[in-house]
């Protein structure tokens, strides 16, 4: 099965604690085909991206727990590959820096649009073969 533009349905974890953004995330996502797993804090979420696999992880900076960035620090650390975006109120210069430093691929500024969330997943899916 593949979306517009060759790519494959993707296994997303979106690591967000509030309910209104994950009920949004969810239904923008499965809207474009992919499927989406939550997890609400940082420590939960930096655990189930080891145990399990996914081609896209969208992580808020501030989480219960366990910040969004020691997150992705840690998750490079272990050896974690697959894309992970950054999900912030405010991506000042200084926050980007910090992020790229920490392994983020990319950033997201709420309010994200559907087509926002649609679009970054499009840019981190790997062709169908």
């Amino acid at each position: 099965m593949s979306i517009e533009h060759g790519a494959q349905h993707m296994r997303v974890l979106v690591v967000d604690d509030n309910p209104a953004n994950v009920e949004y995330f969810i239904g923008a996502l499965e809207t474009a085909g992919h499927v989406v797993e939550v997890e609400v804090d940082g420590i939960a979420g930096r655990d189930r991206a080891l145990r399990e696999a996914f081609d896209l992880i969208i992580l808020d900076i501030q989480l219960p727990s366990m910040s969004g960035e020691a997150v992705c620090r840690e998750l490079r650390a272990a050896g974690l590959t697959s894309p992970i975006v950054a999900l912030t109120s405010a991506a000042m210069p200084e926050q980007i820096s910090r992020g790229t430093k920490a392994g983020f691929d990319a950033y997201l500024t709420k309010p994200i649009s559907p087509n926002q969330l649609r679009e970054t997943a499009r840019r981190f899916a790997r062709p169908s073969v």
